[in-house]
């Protein structure tokens, strides 16, 4: 007795065998078809009477939109646009931001000028109403500097 083939009885294979010759047959008779002439042309016409119809179609319902103040699907598609350019633009302006911090960053290390460390008694001397302790030579010093010298009168 001869093994049964499991695979051949199964409804998935079977169904696979069914599909791969109705393509066949589907393409032999379409090519029988479209070697004629006649049926080519015929089914070209067709074709482009569909496309006009569906060309009028659309512009039918994009007046009726328009009419009733409605967003069209050229409307959605121009916005698309619109939003795709924008968004282009603002990644360029982001990209070219990015490259100027770096720029920025490698240049303001070098060029930052060194500050005075803050401890706690410059805080101190800095506070409202405070004022600054000088001694009475530095006081006579400095008064003496500042007066006027004799002059001569001719």
């Amino acid at each position: 007795m001869e093994p049964t083939d499991w695979n051949a009885l199964s409804p998935a294979a079977m169904w696979r065998d069914w599909i791969a010759r109705s393509e066949a047959q589907w393409s032999e008779a379409v090519s029988q078809l479209l070697k004629d002439p006649r049926a080519g042309q015929a089914l070209n016409r067709q074709l482009e009477e569909l496309r006009m119809a569906h060309r009028l179609g659309s512009e039918i319902t994009q007046a009726a939109l328009a009419s009733a103040n409605l967003v069209s699907r050229s409307d959605l598609e121009s916005l698309d646009e619109r939003l795709g350019r924008l968004e282009d633009g603002l990644a360029a302006v982001a990209a070219e931001l990015s490259q100027l911090r770096e720029t920025l960053a490698g240049v303001a290390p070098a060029a930052a000028v060194p500050r005075p460390a803050r401890d706690r008694r410059a805080q101190a001397g800095e506070g409202a109403g405070a004022s600054k302790k000088t001694s009475s030579r530095g006081a006579a010093r400095s008064r003496a500097d500042s007066a006027p010298s004799p002059r001569k009168k001719a």
